[in-house]
């Protein structure tokens, strides 16, 4: 993997000394947006205006070593080599930069589409489960009956959404439930965690459920948010917005969100 620490270094070196030579209009705008471009780790954007200060270097370095007034006419003639050489890096090693250069608008965009598609699909979860029963001719059918049928039914539409989805297998130590699975969304850091409501779970038991898988996913090193999806059909949950409400928490290492569906 390459050092992309050590060329920012040296783009900003190359910036700060063009700052201190001159501070004409076209230059300044490309070092200002090369500056933005290294924050954002925008690669396309960093490789251009690479190109563009390497243009403006071959073009005046003659004036620069023909001035007077200028001291370090030698550290000018080592940027323009220096320029280039981070130009043909990133050139030949396009896929791997493209790799790691990911735009932080981008990763911000893909982590808040991620959610929304997600709340999308929980907020329509009830509707499906209705349409999947009026088959035609009475045919045979999925009913989401029990927690199981609640898994399976998710698990197969996330699939429309997400492409690395991994099951985590366990058997809680609170009563009243048998082993289930939880969703991890490795790419997303995300663990989906699946429940149906049933006689029996009222408001304080399904509290102390989520409270334990919260404390166990916290530890678990690929997982920076838990969602809790609850399956109320029966409507079951008494004030379930205050309920999701009260457990839902987003700390700078750990988030939870709990969803309550179908609202009513």
């Amino acid at each position: 993997m390459k050092n992309i620490e050590i060329i920012k270094v040296k783009l900003r070196g190359i910036i700060d000394c063009i700052n201190k030579y001159t501070h004409e209009a076209t230059i300044q705008v490309v070092l200002e947006a090369l500056s933005k471009a290294m924050e954002e780790n925008d690669y396309e954007m960093i490789l251009f205006l690479c190109q563009e200060i390497d243009k403006w270097y071959s073009k005046n370095i003659n004036k620069i070593e023909s001035n007077e007034y200028v001291y370090n006419k030698e550290v000018h003639r080592d940027n323009l080599i220096l320029i280039k050489d981070i130009i043909a890096d990133l050139e030949l090693n396009e896929k791997e930069y493209r790799g790691i250069f990911v735009p932080l608008s981008k990763k911000v965009e893909s982590s808040i589409l991620s959610e929304e598609k997600l709340e999308n699909l929980f907020n329509r979860f009830h509707q499906i489960v209705l349409q999947l029963r009026d088959r035609y001719n009475d045919r045979d059918t999925l009913d989401v009956s029990d927690e199981y049928y609640v898994q399976d039914l998710l698990h197969a539409l996330l699939n429309i959404y997400c492409e690395d989805i991994r099951c985590e297998e366990w058997t809680p130590s609170y009563a009243g439930s048998s082993s289930r699975q939880d969703f991890l969304l490795k790419n997303e850091q995300i663990v989906i965690e699946t429940k149906k409501t049933r006689k029996g779970l009222n408001n304080k038991v399904l509290a102390d459920e989520i409270i334990i898988d919260i404390t166990r996913y916290q530890m678990h090193p690929d997982c920076k948010k838990l969602i809790c999806f609850v399956y109320d059909p029966e409507n079951r949950i008494k004030n379930p917005r205050g309920f999701e409400k009260d457990l839902n928490k987003v700390t700078s290492e750990f988030a939870v969100k709990v969803f309550i569906r179908p609202c009513v």
